[in-house]
């Protein structure tokens, strides 16, 4: 079946990308996920590129063939798209429509509790792990250890959220070359995702997948 996306995310997933965004119709969460389980479904290069050599980014919409869902009990709103049949750009969307189709997500937590993980006996039940929330008293934290760790420190809800790992690619290329400091956002809107398990500890990892303008 075609689906018709907003684009919502293009961030980093092990060799590839994590693509994700909204149902045009349903306002619905949809990550579009490959068939390559060593990536855990990663969108290759590849896949950005449309027939007419352009590169797919964040807020395009775009009509894409999916097979079937294939959500895990993590990620639920996954689906299988099909390999053989190119993304077509159909036109371009902003913060204000994507307000007005999903509005911002109803949530007490970032995922969950008030950490930046969830622990590997999580027991879930069958939430999104992605959503869309808008934060106060946001900045950017740029420190470096043995390699530059590049996170967001921010304020939901009245909890404080530190040292959230960012995936947003030209995000940490920005900051990359910052020196050491806390740069700050403000109030800023945020697409937050949720890790499937990492293999080294078993535990699920809150990122920051696109802030949005």
């Amino acid at each position: 079946m075609e689906k018709k996306i907003i684009i919502l995310t293009k961030s980093k997933k092990h060799s590839g990308y994590c693509v994700a965004g909204i149902d045009y119709e349903t306002g619905e969460w949809i990550r579009l996920v490959s068939s390559d389980l060593e990536t855990e479904g990663a969108v290759p290069w590849k896949d950005l590129q449309y027939s007419n050599g352009e590169t797919l980014e964040v807020y395009d919409i775009i009509i894409c063939r999916l097979l079937r869902k294939y959500g895990t009990v993590v990620q639920p709103e996954n689906c299988l798209y099909d390999e053989t049949v190119k993304w077509k750009k159909v036109g371009k969307s902003n913060l204000d429509e994507v307000i007005k189709i999903h509005g911002y997500d109803s949530v007490d937590y970032v995922f969950e509790n008030e950490d930046t993980k969830l622990p590997a006996d999580w027991i879930f039940s069958g939430n999104p792990s992605l959503c869309l929330l808008k934060v106060k008293d946001a900045s950017i934290w740029v420190k470096t250890f043995e390699d530059k760790k590049i996170s967001l420190n921010f304020t939901y809800d009245d909890i404080r959220y530190k040292y959230m790992p960012i995936s947003q690619i030209d995000l940490l290329n920005y900051y990359r070359i910052k020196t050491d400091d806390s740069y700050p956002l403000g109030t800023i809107t945020v697409v937050f995702s949720l890790t499937d398990k990492y293999y080294w500890n078993g535990k699920y990892y809150k990122v920051v997948a696109q802030i949005l303008y």
